[in-house]
């Protein structure tokens, strides 16, 4: 691999993990007012449920959610 086969694909890799890291930020922001439970407040309470990865929250209202 030559010098300039080199700088090209350097520079095409840090091109991607930019965009990647950019898309990240704008994926967050997006999403910034999704919350887990109805009311809107964050969780008591989280447990793994063992079951494929799946967990459940306590909510301040009493509810549980599993996700």
């Amino acid at each position: 691999m030559n010098p300039r086969t080199r700088r090209k694909f350097i520079l095409a890799l840090v091109s991607v993990v930019v965009l990647m890291f950019a898309g990240g930020i704008f994926a967050a922001y997006l999403s910034r007012h999704d919350t887990i439970c109805a009311d809107r407040k964050v969780p008591l309470e989280e447990r793994d449920n063992g079951l494929l990865g799946q967990t459940v929250y306590l909510c301040q209202n009493g509810a549980t959610v599993t996700k």
